[in-house]
């Protein structure tokens, strides 16, 4: 993972979240009003991609989209360590060498 690429992911957050709420038609002062989040903490998030995980989520919860954020880290599958057991590999057959003949033959 690069530097640049978590930067780079928050910024396209920012835009899709921008976009949803260009689609409700609605300004940056409605969804300030709506979340409780400064106007101009909005602004700086779809500018930058910076904001607080607190803001981040009032804003999801705002524009419908929190339980798509919360399916994101929802564990995927329970494992019941009592009953967990190591996968036994199957015994690997040793192949047999090629000589430098029989591999410029094939």
């Amino acid at each position: 993972m690069s530097d640049t690429m978590p930067l780079e992911i928050s910024l396209q957050i920012a835009k899709r979240m921008s976009a949803l709420r260009l689609q409700r038609a609605w300004t940056r002062d409605e969804l300030a009003k709506r979340t409780g989040v400064n106007v101009h903490t909005l602004k700086r998030f779809e500018r930058t991609g910076q904001i607080s995980l607190p803001r981040l989520i009032s804003i999801c919860n705002a524009l419908d989209i929190l339980e798509d954020l919360l399916r994101a880290f929802k564990p995927r599958q329970r494992i019941d360590i009592q009953d967990w057991q190591v996968p036994q590999n199957k015994s690997r057959q040793r192949g047999r060498r090629h000589t430098a003949t029989e591999t410029i033959d094939s």
